[in-house]
C-alpha cells in the first residue's frame, strides 16, 4: 500500500504536475517510512543540484527531529555514510540536494524558504490552516511543487481533512487519485503483530471511541467530540 501512494506522488514531481496529495495511514501504518524513502530517492536523484525538499511537523521536538533521525537512518542504510552532512541543526544535505525540516508551530518563522523537489506536511490534522495557506503553501509557487499532507482523521474541521474534500472533488473532474486512505486493516494485512496490537486496542477502547475512530479507523469525528 505504501507503493501505491509512493508511485502517485513521484508521478507528480518528475511530470511537474504540482499536485497535492492527502494521504490518511492508520497510527503506526508507515507513513513516515512513505516519506524518508522518498526524501532518500529525490536528494540522490537531485544530489548535484541546489534544490530544497521541505518538510513540516506541529512541533520541532520531538516529531521534526524524528523525521530528521528516520532520513538520517535510510541514507545510512543506502550507503551515503560520511557522505550526507546536517547543517543549522534543521537542514540535511546530500552533494547540492537539501531537505528542510520546519516547525508548522504558530510562533515559527519559516516565511523565505523555498521548496523546489516537494513540499510534506506531516501530521496535517494539527497544522494551522492559516499557518500552511500563508506560509508554507507559497514555498512552491514558483516551483509547482507537488505537496503532500500526511496524517489521521480528527474532526471534520481540518486542514487534512479539507485537502481530502477537495482532492475528492478533483478526482470526480480529471480521474488522478490525490486521496489515499489506509486503515488499520489493511496495514494488519501486512504486518500480523501489528493486527495483534490494534486488536487489543479495539478491545481495550471500543471500536466507536474517539481515538480508535481517529486513529486506526481513520472516521472523522463531528464537531469537538
Amino acid at each position: 500500500y505504501q507503493q501505491e501512494v509512493a508511485r502517485a506522488i513521484l508521478d507528480s514531481v518528475f511530470g511537474k504536475k504540482g499536485l497535492t496529495f492527502s494521504v490518511e495511514i492508520a497510527r503506526q501504518g508507515g507513513k513516515n517510512e512513505v516519506s524518508a524513502q522518498l526524501e532518500l530517492l529525490l536528494l540522490t536523484l537531485h544530489i548535484t543540484e541546489p534544490k530544497n525538499l521541505i518538510k513540516c511537523s506541529p512541533t520541532f521536538r520531538p516529531q521534526t527531529v524524528i523525521s530528521m533521525m528516520r532520513l538520517r537512518d535510510r541514507l545510512n542504510d543506502a550507503g551515503f555514510a560520511g557522505i550526507w552532512a546536517s547543517e543549522m541543526g534543521y537542514i540535511i544535505r546530500l552533494g547540492n540536494a537539501r531537505a528542510i525540516f520546519l516547525s508548522a508551530d504558530e510562533s515559527a518563522n519559516v516565511v523565505g524558504n523555498t521548496a523546489h523537489i516537494l513540499l510534506e506536511i506531516d501530521e496535517a490534522q494539527d497544522v494551522s490552516k492559516e499557518k500552511y495557506t500563508k506560509e508554507f503553501k507559497p514555498m512552491g509557487a514558483t516551483t509547482n511543487v507537488t505537496t503532500v499532507l500526511y496524517g489521521t482523521s480528527w474532526d471534520n474541521s481540518t486542514l487534512l481533512e479539507e485537502a481530502k474534500q477537495t482532492g475528492i472533488e478533483q478526482e470526480k473532474k480529471d480521474g488522478i487519485k490525490r486521496y489515499f486512505r489506509y486503515d488499520w486493516q489493511k496495514v494488519a494485512r501486512h504486518n500480523p503483530d501489528y493486527r495483534a496490537y490494534v486488536e487489543a486496542e479495539r478491545e481495550r477502547l471500543g471500536e466507536n471511541h474517539p481515538l480508535f475512530l481517529t486513529q486506526y479507523r481513520l472516521l472523522p469525528i463531528q464537531g469537538s467530540a
